[in-house]
C-alpha cells in the first residue's frame, strides 16, 4: 500500500524533505515520517533546518554524489549534513536550490534564468550536467516534477518538447500527472527515490496509479 502523509496539516511533503538514493533531510523532528523514510525509501534520515528553516525540500538540491546549498545556511548546519552528503556551499541570489534544480544522478534541469557561474558550480558539487530549462512552462523545475533515477512525475503541461528534454537531460522517460487531488506542482506532493515513494495525502487512487506508473513501481492501486 502507498503512504500518504501531511506534514504540520500540510500536504505539500516535498517542502520539507530532500531525499536520495541513501539519505533523506528533513526539516521537522517527526518520527512517524523519520520512520517512513526509513522502511519505504530506505535511507538514512538527517533532521535539521536549512538557512533556519524546516523548508528544506525548497533549499537544498541532492543526488548520491552531494549537495549543494546557499550561503544562508548556518555552520550547524553543515555539521548534521555533511555527516550524510558531502556539502557544497554556493553564494548565490538563487537560494532555494531545491525548488530551481530537478535532477537525478544522470543529469538536471535548472532554472532557466541562472548563471553559467552558478551552473558551473552545481555541475561540479554533484558531478552531473545540467541544462537550463522549463518544465510546464515553469521555471521553478524543481516544483514541477518528481524524478529518480528510475522514473519521473512531471507537471500535466508539459510540452512535448519540454518532455523530450527530460528525458534527454536525466536518461529516464517521465509521465506527467498530478497530486493531491489535481495539483500541478507535483514536486511538492510527492518524494521518492528508486526504492519507494510518499505522497501527500490528499493525493487520489487515480494520481497513486500515474505515480507509480511515472516512478516505475506499477503497482495496483484499488
Amino acid at each position: 500500500m502507498p503512504e500518504l502523509l501531511r506534514i504540520n496539516g500540510n500536504p505539500l511533503i516535498g517542502l520539507y524533505m530532500r531525499v536520495t538514493e541513501d539519505a533523506a533531510i528533513l526539516g521537522v523532528n517527526d518520527r512517524r515520517v523519520k520512520s517512513l523514510l526509513k522502511n519505504n525509501l530506505g535511507v538514512d534520515v538527517v533532521v535539521t533546518t536549512v538557512a533556519g528553516s524546516e523548508l528544506v525540500g525548497a533549499l537544498v538540491a541532492a543526488n548520491s554524489n552531494g549537495a549543494v546549498v546557499s550561503h544562508h545556511v548556518l555552520e550547524r548546519e553543515i555539521k548534521k549534513l555533511s555527516k550524510y552528503f558531502d556539502i557544497d556551499v554556493v553564494e548565490t541570489n538563487m537560494t532555494c536550490f531545491g525548488n530551481i534544480l530537478c535532477l537525478n544522478d544522470s543529469g538536471g534541469l535548472i532554472h532557466p534564468d541562472a548563471k553559467k557561474s552558478l551552473i558551473s558550480k552545481v555541475e561540479k558539487a554533484l558531478e552531473i550536467d545540467v541544462n537550463p530549462g522549463t518544465i510546464g512552462g515553469i521555471k521553478t523545475v524543481g516544483m514541477a516534477a518528481c524524478v529518480t533515477n528510475k522514473g519521473g512525475l512531471l507537471n500535466p503541461n508539459t510540452s512535448e518538447w519540454e518532455m523530450k528534454r527530460v528525458k534527454k537531460s536525466l536518461n529516464i522517460e517521465p509521465v506527467v500527472g498530478t497530486v493531491n487531488f489535481g495539483g500541478d506542482m507535483v514536486g511538492t506532493g510527492v518524494v521518492a527515490n528508486s526504492k519507494g515513494y510518499i505522497a501527500g495525502e490528499d493525493t487520489t487512487g487515480f494520481e497513486l496509479g500515474v505515480i507509480e506508473d511515472a516512478l516505475g513501481f506499477h503497482e495496483v492501486v484499488l
